[in-house]
């Protein structure tokens, strides 16, 4: 599954509309590293909203394999992963709503 329609499938269950803009990774990038600055001046020890880190990671595909935990340990997932964002849409909503 893309990284965005991940996201997206968050967003959504959290009731949140999806992500439709993008910029570019070296800009985003840019802006992580502006924000890390701009927090290291201001003192602040949370983390910023956009760091360098996560700007690599969302620019970056992640592939997730689980055969070796189906061969090794014989695991088998008991939910899809559109299965398990419908469930957080239903936690979510029972909780929050």
């Amino acid at each position: 599954m893309p990284q965005r329609q991940l996201i997206n499938g968050i967003l959504k269950a959290g009731g949140l509309p999806p992500c439709e803009k993008s910029i570019s990774p070296k800009a985003a990038y840019a802006v992580g590293a502006v924000m890390e600055i701009l927090w290291r001046i201001l003192g602040r020890t949370d983390e910023p909203v956009m760091t360098r880190f996560l700007a690599r990671q969302l620019a970056t595909a992640h592939w997730y394999d689980i055969a070796a935990a189906r061969r090794d340990l014989g695991y088998a997932p008991r939910v899809t992963v559109t299965q398990g964002l419908d469930r957080l849409e239903a936690h979510l909503q029972s909780h929050l709503g």
